[in-house]
């Protein structure tokens, strides 16, 4: 492949937009990697259940504004006016936004630096991930995802003890045993999966509100420490040493040694000092 220059023309895109995108994935990063240590690492006991709910919901905070920043139309500054008045309804410009070399490269960097980035080892693990999850996922539901759409087999209704999905839905599939289930049955069943979630979040966070209102879980929780001090004397008490009973026997039987020596030593009054007195 010869070196020649292209005249591609260049998107009046910002890049300052670009940027913001990144800023904002780096910051979703960081909270999966709180959060997952915040699960994982707790060598002495989990942390508290309002610190971990509070990581994940800024973590789904993020996560939807990320996904806004993607899918809300960019206002363009060439917009096109209707009427003479107001602009007309700007397209989002990520969907025309393309990246081409602004010089052509040789096929020995084709092969060694584009081909690879295009399609390395760690796309085609995070394809075969997501096929196993899709698969795992719709095993565990009454329409069986696109698992039951593709192979074309009308699904048997659960029981009717049962009447839920393994996910604890209350998705009814009745009318799929007469036809095979299409995509808008699973995406129905999907939309009914996540009410159901959301529901249980909501009042599993309700629950928390409403002990942490009523009792002084830090008053519970709390382990009183006694002071060192406190301890040595509480272990002397209880338990004396042997040695200082022995010590104590020692001291007495000292003493009366003492009494009987300075006994010995004292001399007796005489007579003559008697008379004297």
């Amino acid at each position: 492949m010869s070196a020649f220059n292209i005249d591609v023309p260049r998107s009046s895109f910002e890049s300052a937009e670009l940027q913001n995108l990144r800023f904002k994935a780096n910051q979703i990063i960081e909270s999966i990697k709180a959060l997952q240590m915040t699960i994982d690492y707790h060598p002495v006991a989990i942390s508290s259940w309002p610190d971990i709910l509070s990581k994940y919901n800024l973590l789904l905070s993020q996560t939807h504004n990320f996904s806004s920043s993607l899918t809300t139309p960019v206002p363009s500054a060439n917009g096109t006016r209707v009427n003479g008045s107001g602009s007309a309804p700007s397209s989002n410009l990520f969907e025309k936004l393309a990246l081409h070399p602004l010089m052509s490269v040789t096929d020995a960097q084709l092969d060694t630096e584009i081909i690879p980035l295009l399609r390395n080892q760690q796309t085609t693990d995070v394809l075969n991930m997501e096929n196993e999850t899709v698969r795992r996922l719709s095993e565990h539901m009454v329409t069986r995802g696109s698992l039951g759409v593709l192979n074309g087999a009308p699904i048997p209704p659960p029981p009717p003890q049962l009447g839920t999905s393994a996910f604890g839905s209350s998705f009814a599939a009745a009318h799929l045993a007469h036809r095979k289930p299409e995509y808008e049955d699973v995406l129905q069943e999907c939309e009914q999966i996540r009410a159901d979630h959301d529901r249980r979040a909501d009042r599993a966070v309700r629950a928390v509100m409403l002990l942490r209102d009523k009792f002084d879980w830090k008053a519970r929780v709390a382990v009183e420490v006694e002071e060192p001090e406190e301890l040595d004397w509480d272990s002397a008490r209880r338990h004396p040493m042997p040695a200082e009973e022995g010590a104590e026997s020692d001291g007495e039987g000292g003493s009366s040694d003492e009494d009987e020596v300075e006994g010995h030593l004292v001399p007796e009054p005489t007579g003559g000092d008697t008379d004297m007195g």
